[in-house]
């Protein structure tokens, strides 16, 4: 299984001022954490009065994980490609492993199963009643889920490097969301249990790794009326009607995703309170 971050020892970290963290929020991240807070009932809102800034500020923290922990990249993904494809990911680590091996497990990612750990985490926050801690674990929890729904995260191809179209994810992750999404205006519903929740990472990684192909077939579109500038190897600089070509075919798919992230994770959360036993904010 993943190893856990120590949740209770980088509270302890944030609290006391440090202000590196906090430079790395991600747009993308911060609307889907501060999105969820529109899905939750009053009574479970009250927790994050006052802390509305804080869940969007550490949205991106587990990013900045990766510069000391380099078993951390994996957790952001997974490749479903080592499995056979989306369907055929199983649903337990043990049984992953004894499919592909230890090595390839590690090398492929574990976003799913790193979703279930931060869960826990949330349910014994929710436990110990400190408002600071549940703030952190549900920013963290969020970071993971904003990943499962990013449709690039579920596949080998993840940066178009197999097709000759290098930078497309921070292309669509990022350009795109910076240029155009207004958090505004993206429409969530209630948060709900789900009797089946554990289940529903995989349900969002097999919604993800179907929408891929689309993702590759509008930067494609987009990008024969601006061919790659050969100074930018990331390929995030592009010109003439690249933008507006690539956001029309990818608009609804962009916008739905974040609205399903916040969803996803206002659900998360509210059965993670549940689980608790619905404790009052003190």
């Amino acid at each position: 299984m993943p190893v856990k971050p120590r949740i209770i020892g980088f509270i302890a970290c944030v609290l006391c001022g440090s202000g590196l963290l906090q430079a790395w929020g991600d747009k993308g991240h911060r609307i889907v954490n501060g999105t969820m807070l529109r899905t939750l009932p009053p009574e479970l809102r009250a927790y994050y009065a006052g802390r509305e800034d804080f869940l969007r500020d550490h949205a991106s923290d587990p990013d900045t994980w990766r510069n000391h922990d380099r078993k951390e990249s994996p957790r952001h993904f997974l490749d479903t490609e080592v499995y056979g494809g989306a369907e055929k990911v199983p649903l337990e680590v043990e049984q992953a492993i004894q499919q592909v091996g230890r090595e390839e497990f590690i090398k492929n990612g574990q976003v799913t199963w790193v979703i279930q750990d931060r869960w826990k985490d949330l349910v014994e926050a929710f436990q110990s009643g400190d408002r600071d801690r549940i703030a952190l674990a549900t920013a963290i929890l969020g970071h993971y889920v904003g990943d499962v729904h990013v449709p690039l995260h579920s596949s080998r191809n993840h940066d178009g490097q197999e097709t000759g179209q290098r930078g497309v994810h921070v292309r669509w992750e990022t350009g795109l969301v910076e240029r155009y999404v207004v958090e505004s205006e993206l429409k969530v519903r209630p948060a709900k249990v789900d009797p089946d929740l554990m289940k529903a990472p995989w349900k969002w990684l097999r919604e993800s790794y179907v929408l891929a192909p689309k993702v590759l077939a509008s930067d494609k579109e987009a990008d024969r009326t601006t061919p790659m500038d050969p100074n930018n190897h990331r390929g995030t600089r592009k010109e003439g009607a690249y933008w507006t070509i690539f956001w029309a075919g990818q608009r609804e798919t962009v916008k739905q995703r974040l609205e399903q992230s916040a969803e996803s994770l206002g659900d998360l959360v509210l059965s993670a309170w549940v689980r608790a036993g619905k404790p009052l904010p003190k």
